[in-house]
């Protein structure tokens, strides 16, 4: 061998050792907001992030808080340049919505579901899980807030109005007997229909897996009969939030597992349709633990995983928390570029 083609080759393999080391950085997680302080003293998650339709060049996050445990939950929010997608400005009001001990359904916490922008209305809806620790039922509402001048500043408590007949998906009825919980639901739309797939809860089974309901204007919901769309077993023991993009011809379900005593996960299932045939990526696809900067302190746990594509960038939004029972733990909310992710859910058959 030549020691020209033994320079050349030296150099060639470091500038792959290089663009490794770039890439591998730029997928180090951040942190983005952390827990403490009252309303998320125990933890930050569910990160629904739009596009502010007032102005393109930044990004509006709505977000859930708890208190250590899971219980007194709120919604928050935050802003971002969209040229800094992990840097974040919490609203120093915050939070913008909590339970109401008069509304039944949401007596104890709330939990943030989805949000969208309607445009037509120029409103954002917020859908959020509404929970009473006393009758032990949980139920999914709505509630509605202008826009506003800048999509942000005036996204305020007084002036979010919840929808007059929530609860807008129920336990029992619309179509189908649900039991004791219906939760999470995460609402699409397309082509005139609305979907929400949502998860649930029976007296024998804590969320074996997401079901689907329906509209046509995004406030009367009728429940879908049939199989299950997703079940966790399996692979999970339970399977909880969730949100569903359409990348490509593909529908993308991400989610969060908890594979029965050890650690929850991001989850990953696609679809070429939104009501059948939802198949499970390997449960690996998305494994913190080879994550740089990965340790049992931080990211032990990861849930409500949420995808976002941004200036053709695509980006993984979280929460994290530390080894041991997850309900004992605080978690902070994290975000990383994920390029790589997407490459795979697009090698998956």
């Amino acid at each position: 061998m030549t020691r020209w083609k033994l320079l050349r080759d030296s150099t060639v393999l470091l500038c792959l050792l290089w663009a490794l080391h770039l890439t591998l950085a730029a997928q180090s997680p951040t942190k983005i907001i952390n827990y403490g302080g009252g309303w998320k003293d125990g933890q930050v998650n569910e990160p629904c992030i739009l596009v502010n339709p007032k102005d393109p060049t930044k990004l509006i996050m709505f977000y859930s808080g708890m208190k250590l445990g899971g219980s007194a939950g709120a919604i928050g929010k935050a802003w971002a340049n969209m040229s800094e997608p992990l840097i974040w400005h919490e609203d120093a009001d915050n939070p913008i919505l909590v339970s109401d001990p008069t509304i039944s359904f949401e007596a104890s916490a709330i939990r943030l579901d989805t949000v969208l922008y309607h445009q037509a209305r120029d409103e954002y809806w917020i859908y959020y899980t509404g929970s009473n620790f006393n009758t032990h039922n949980d139920a999914i509402g709505l509630a509605t807030c202008p826009a506003g001048k800048d999509g942000y500043s005036q996204v305020v408590p007084n002036r979010i109005k919840r929808y007059a007949e929530n609860p807008i998906l129920s336990p029992n009825g619309q179509g189908r007997d649900d039991e004791t919980y219906v939760s999470q639901g995460a609402v699409f739309r397309e082509r005139g229909q609305w979907y929400s797939l949502y998860s649930y809860r029976t007296s024998k089974a804590v969320l074996p897996g997401i079901r689907l309901a329906t509209s046509r204007d995004g406030l009367r919901w009728a429940k879908v009969p049939g199989a299950d769309l997703l079940s966790a077993a399996p692979e999970q023991q339970y399977i909880e939030w969730h949100q569903v993009y359409k990348i490509g011809q593909r529908y993308v379900l991400l989610y969060e597992g908890y594979n029965g005593g050890t650690r929850w996960g991001a989850d990953v299932a696609t679809s070429t349709s939104l009501t059948r045939g939802w198949k499970k990526a390997p449960t690996l696809l998305i494994d913190q633990t080879r994550w740089p900067g990965y340790a049992d302190e931080t990211l032990f746990h990861v849930a409500t995983p949420a995808l976002y594509q941004f200036r053709r960038k695509w980006y993984l939004y979280f929460q994290g928390a530390h080894s041991g029972y997850y309900i004992k733990q605080h978690w902070a909310l994290w975000g990383m570029e994920c390029d790589d992710v997407l490459k795979r859910i697009a090698a998956l058959p």
